[in-house]
């Protein structure tokens, strides 16, 4: 197949955090900070609140204090590091407890201390990220043929997939948004997916594009894992 140039669209999607302070005015100063500097951010001022949003989204870095008027951080640390293994951490303190950063080394999280400056508290975030991106370098399996799926409700075909995700040849040439599902067709799974770069064929008939699963947590996508694992056995 002949490809076209690749679409404007091909960067990776920003990454998303998710911000914990009970003080207004630092977790405002935060969420600004990492906002600045091209994260995608949502803030929490409570422990309950951050326990809440990571039940129900999807983040790529978690940011939390400690000391959460009666919650102890850590415990929400020690939590996500169990549910959401492919998430990175930091976490910040105003006090000084040799015993706060051992913790975080423990559960593979950085440790930054208040008050913030910019460069050190951003350093830790892209290097926990980075941590988190090897992680996610999972081997790519050629399927021979490929195999048919629906993205976002057009007709496509799965030609290289990996755990993380997968490279797709959809009919027709639009764009795909930047989060859309997939449906593996037979077995109805259905998972979410982000765009991580596009292309269209030089006929404009099709697009080839590769995505990434939202999540690593879900049921689909241990569903997903288990059908890569039998389409290279």
């Amino acid at each position: 197949m002949l490809l076209g140039p690749v679409s404007a669209r091909t960067t990776k999607l920003p990454y998303r955090v998710l911000a914990l302070d009970d003080d207004e005015n630092a977790l405002s100063g935060i969420v600004e900070l990492l906002r600045d500097a091209g994260y995608v951010v949502t803030g929490a001022e409570t422990y309950e609140g951050a326990k809440r949003l990571l039940a129900i989204g999807s983040y790529d870095l978690f940011v939390t204090d400690v000391h959460l008027r009666g919650f102890n951080g850590l415990h929400l640390v020690r939590q996500s590091t169990a549910d959401y293994p492919d998430m990175a951490i930091v976490i910040i303190t105003g006090y000084d407890e040799p015993m706060i950063e051992f913790e975080a080394t423990r559960y593979g999280a950085l440790f930054v201390r208040k008050p913030l400056k910019a460069e050190d508290f951003l350093g830790a975030c892209a290097i926990s990220l980075s941590r988190v991106r090897r992680k996610r370098r999972w081997t790519r399996r050629r399927v021979i043929g490929g195999f048919r799926v629906t993205a976002h409700d057009r007709a496509a075909a799965a030609v290289d997939v990996s755990y993380g995700g997968l490279r797709l040849e959809v009919s027709g040439s639009e764009d795909l948004p930047d989060s859309f599902d997939v449906v593996v067709e037979g077995i109805g799974l259905r998972m979410e997916v982000e765009t991580v770069w596009s292309r269209a064929s030089a006929d404009g008939r099709s697009l080839t594009c590769g995505v990434a699963l939202a999540t690593d947590a879900t049921p689909a996508a241990r569903t997903w894992r288990a059908i890569v694992d039998r389409l290279s056995a």
